[in-house]
């Protein structure tokens, strides 16, 4: 029997000097990173540019109005979009943000519409990119945390990026590579943490863009994060369990055929985030959902607890729970059971999270409120992780909200509880300071991964920061 099983209350983070708030900007504008005022506080961040010498001119000077603060353009609702505080170590990120001559590399746009033309030009301009952001990581003295990339109109009217599209979109496949895809998979090949940034971002009239000072928001943020700051973190009730939590998706990668290759991201009680690289799987003829072989499983999840262990000082995990693209299967729940049996992981919660196309209603001309919980059976529920959200006073997306399908494979605690945390953790997106994201970070961050690793020729088998994929 369906039945609404709560409208759970937004979930608190943690910000500087134990501050709590619902909402980022909120959080950072009144207390700051979480760091802040201890000896890992990450207070300068220094910027390099590649780019042409227009479109480093043209958001230096965006650069300099950050730098000075924006103000809101919505005074009537300043939760929804409220001012940028600027970039200093006083205010907001409590961070000052650097360059220096010798991380500007300047490239003429005749170079670039030469390689327009050329025939296979996504990857010859991912190529050309890399080669210059790769440079300045090699540097021999002081180096830049991160490297901003900055593209003129040209080179994006050439790749045609993925701009705007809303996460709870179905995926689709392209023919090609994607050259934000391919340029990350690059780096990642050779570690150097960049930024790429479309003149959009930084354009005067800003048109079909977010307005200015959330604009500002979401890049510093992102740059603060990738440079090593943690600027939020989930409040952590006291006397909770140390728990793991386990992304797992799936990308097609030709390896003598296309076959599917596994994803996994790791994330610790600090919201510090990890990727390792999964086994090979396959495709069910049961079900059609992908699964791993019992191997890959057991192996996959040891990593995982192994990782977690090394990032909290050789502690581990008393729970982990394992957000999976698609179903389990016996060989699946087998291999991950003698992982945890191995390792001692008392409590585990085994979840699949799906996109649903069950929409419902409420009263009025406001979607369902976001946290809205719908317990169908013993193994089925659905979520709304987006829908109207009271403390914005609006509903803040371009389309009519769906709901995240919740399977219940192997539990140890209740939906209730589960599907809680669940909407806890879409507030860990590094990528925006807006708090409604479709996915939990466990998955969006491991989809996300999946398109890199799609590209990467030489993908690294070692752990490696989720910093590199943002």
């Amino acid at each position: 029997m369906i039945r609404l099983d709560n409208v759970f209350q937004e979930p608190l983070l943690e910000f500087g000097h134990a501050g709590s708030s619902p909402d980022i900007r909120a959080g950072i504008t009144h207390y700051g990173p979480v760091d802040i005022g201890t000896a890992k506080a990450k207070t300068t961040v220094r910027l390099g540019f590649v780019g042409t010498p227009k479109t480093i001119r043209a958001f230096s000077d965006w650069f300099k109005e950050c730098s000075d603060g924006i103000k809101t353009d919505d005074p009537q609702n300043q939760n929804f979009s409220p001012g940028f505080p600027g970039l200093s170590t006083d205010v907001g990120l409590r961070c000052s943000f650097l360059t220096d001559p010798s991380w500007v590399v300047e490239v003429t746009e005749g170079e670039l519409k030469e390689l327009c033309n050329q025939k296979g030009a996504v990857i010859g301009l991912a190529e050309f990119f890399h080669g210059h952001i790769r440079r300045l990581f090699e540097l021999s003295a002081a180096k830049p945390d991160v490297v901003l990339c900055l593209p003129p109109e040209v080179v994006r009217k050439k790749v045609k990026p993925h701009l705007g599209e809303d996460e709870e979109q179905q995926d689709g496949d392209d023919a090609g590579p994607d050259f934000h895809d391919y340029l990350k998979g690059l780096c990642l090949q050779t570690q150097s943490l960049f930024q790429l940034v479309w003149s959009r971002t930084y354009s005067l009239d800003g048109k079909g863009v977010q307005d200015p000072a959330t604009r500002a928001w979401n890049l510093f943020g992102a740059l603060f994060y990738k440079a090593g700051g943690i600027p939020w973190k989930l409040q952590k009730p006291p006397g909770s369990l140390n728990t793991c939590y386990v992304g797992i998706s799936f990308s097609r990668r030709e390896e003598g055929g296309y076959m599917h290759s596994s994803l996994t991201q790791v994330f610790n009680d600090k919201g510090e985030g990890t990727i390792l690289r999964g086994g090979l799987a396959h495709k069910s003829e049961e079900d059609h959902e992908v699964h791993l072989p019992k191997d890959a499983a057991k192996k996959l999840l040891a990593a995982a607890i192994t990782n977690y262990a090394k990032a909290n000082d050789k502690r581990l995990p008393d729970h982990v729970v394992i957000h999976k693209s698609s179903g389990f299967d016996q060989a699946e729940l087998d291999g991950f059971n003698e992982a945890a049996d191995f390792q001692k992981v008392r409590f585990r919660d085994y979840l699949a999270l799906t996109r649903s196309q069950i929409r419902f209603f409420r009263y009025g001309s406001y979607p369902p409120l976001r946290g809205t919980h719908i317990i169908f059976d013993d193994e089925n529920s659905l979520l709304y992780t987006r829908g109207s959200v009271p403390f914005y006073r609006k509903y803040p997306g371009p389309y009519v909200p769906r709901t995240l399908h919740i399977r219940y494979f192997q539990t140890d605690r209740s939906q209730t509880e589960l599907a809680a945390e669940i909407l806890a953790l879409t507030k860990l997106n590094w990528n925006k300071t807006q708090f409604d994201s479709f996915f939990p970070i466990t998955l969006a961050g491991s989809k996300q991964i999946g398109t890199i690793y799609k590209w990467c020729l030489n993908p690294p088998d070692e752990p490696i920061s989720y910093a590199f994929f943002m």
